[in-house]
């Protein structure tokens, strides 16, 4: 084999050692996060809207991510989580980042439109037993089918979207 063949498969196995750790890192991070959503919880959007996430998990997968103003990732994920929004279900939670003036302020000046519940307290976050922001959990039929902290890429998210549609 040639030094350019021996290169490409010892960068390969760079990769592959790098995304298993990543992963390990992902799955104890999330090990506390409950498997089901409870039918009772309804949720208040900052518009003053109800939201029932085991209700809207029915009848398609829900993308629910918590990410606060002050997270130094989250302005790298939102982005990708708001364009999600246009064509999935996407219910984001501001997790204390302060009263709703200033969260809607921050949506506005950075030009996020999902749909935001503020979590100025951590009440929500608590009962999904979340402490690191970003944090995605893809929920379908009242089911957490997979949660990820961290920088989260596009395609990422939509595998994590598309394998949530195969598990029902």
């Amino acid at each position: 084999m040639n030094k350019w063949g021996l290169r490409f498969i010892k960068l390969l196995g760079y990769l592959v050692v790098a995304g298993a750790i990543a992963f390990g890192v992902d799955l104890y991070r999330n090990n506390d996060v409950p498997t089901t959503v409870p039918s009772e919880l309804t949720l208040t959007s900052l518009a003053g809207e109800p939201l029932s996430l085991a209700k809207m998990s029915e009848a398609t997968p829900v993308v629910l991510y918590f990410w606060a103003t002050w997270c130094p990732v989250c302005p790298t994920v939102s982005p990708t989580v708001d364009w999600l929004s246009d064509d999935y279900t996407v219910i984001s939670v501001a997790l204390r980042s302060g009263h709703d003036k200033k969260v809607s302020a921050y949506l506005e000046s950075n030009q996020l439109d999902f749909t935001t519940i503020n979590d100025d307290r951590g009440q929500i976050s608590r009962r999904f037993n979340m402490g690191v922001t970003p944090t995605i959990l893809i929920i379908n039929n009242h089911k957490v089918t997979s949660a990820t902290s961290g920088f989260t890429s596009p395609p990422g998210i939509l595998a994590r979207l598309w394998f949530s549609k195969l598990q029902n």
